[in-house]
């Protein structure tokens, strides 16, 4: 080698991990668990009990044994963890929850001693402060942070990923596009029925319930990604998670999940448990115009869960504060729950 300094590179400097973009979580997290299987023995998995069953099925679906360990709602402590021992040839995949980082019981030097494979789901802790790379594997899907029609990351920290075949799923991505442009003229000019691209919606995740493999995001949703303001988005989604979560603070009927948003903290949801008739309120702030998800529906996949672990599903209402709204909506979603208990 020619003993040169400066004038212009000759080469890409060395990148510290692979990264991969598709069209959901669950696709992300299937091509992870597929580049798995080819360069480990891999027998089960050990998964949160409180999660969704797209994140489920994918180990399922490759015969991968699913064992739980608990997660529970504490009053005082908030959401808690107990994990139980380790068995060999098993991957442990872990989360935060709603954008928030407190959560007892993860103690991340343990498990990765423990644990030869990390797989960390980083959905509600995409834009979150804290970096700690205690993972082999991740993955995030931004569908639920902004106007997307599909895309997620899956990130392998050390090497590179299997080189799977990938394609676009254009039936799906055109679905959503639709309901998009029927959506936003039915919210700015008050044009078309709302049912129109509700059904739409319903038809794309029927569509990707089954078919989601290997598929990648379009082009133009990419390049929607990549020019995405998220100093403008995490500061908005700061700002509006306060005013609920000081809003409702003296509700006595209403548990905060989190009852502040520490610095490290980019809220996805303000969840809130509500123990009698969650589904009333649900549906008393639906005929007002306010749509709370829940987080999330039990399933077939989530049979074996014990009593306190069903709780986080029964009991918790995802209140929105993205970056669309401001002050006011905040303030009349204060207003209309308190106005439910009284």
């Amino acid at each position: 080698m020619l003993n040169e300094i400066g004038s212009e590179f000759w080469e890409v400097s060395p990148v510290k991990s692979d990264k991969r973009y598709f069209l959901s979580g669950r696709t992300a997290l299937e091509y992870i668990i597929r580049d798995i299987k080819k360069n480990s023995n891999i027998d089960s998995v050990l998964l949160p009990s409180y999660c969704c069953h797209t994140m489920i099925e994918p180990f399922c679906r490759h015969k991968i044994a699913v064992r739980f360990y608990s997660v529970y709602f504490d009053d005082i402590t908030g959401i808690c963890l107990k994990i139980p021992d380790r068995k060999e040839n098993e991957i442990f995949y872990y989360m935060t929850y709603f954008g928030y980082q407190r959560i007892s019981g993860l103690d991340m030097k343990k498990i990765r001693k423990n644990h030869n494979i990390v797989i960390e789901d980083k959905t509600h802790s995409w834009l979150s402060g804290l970096n700690r790379q205690n993972y082999d594997y991740s993955f995030a899907s931004f569908r639920k942070w902004s106007g997307f029609d599909g895309i997620a990351e899956a990130e392998k920290l050390v090497g590179v990923f299997t080189n799977f075949p990938c394609k676009t799923h254009k039936k799906y991505c055109k679905l959503r596009k639709k309901a998009f442009l029927l959506k936003n003229q039915f919210i700015s000019r008050g044009y078309g029925q709302k049912e129109e691209f509700l059904s739409l919606y319903n038809e794309a995740e029927k569509l990707l319930e089954t078919d989601y493999m290997g598929y990648q995001p379009l082009h133009d949703t990419m390049e929607a990604f990549l020019n995405l303001d998220l100093g403008f988005l995490a500061e908005k989604r700061k700002q509006n998670a306060r005013i609920l979560i000081q809003g409702l603070k003296e509700i006595p009927e209403i548990k905060l999940l989190f009852d502040k948003v520490e610095d490290q903290d980019v809220p996805l949801f303000v969840p809130i448990m509500i123990k009698d008739k969650r589904d009333d309120l649900r549906k008393y702030l639906i005929d007002r115009k306010v749509y709370c998800p829940v987080h999330w529906p039990l399933s077939d996949f989530h049979g074996k869960l014990n009593e306190p672990e069903k709780i986080l599903y029964e009991q918790e209402l995802s209140l929105i504060c993205d970056q669309r709204y401001g002050k006011e909506e905040m303030e009349r979603v204060v207003d209309l729950i308190y106005q439910y208990f009284k």
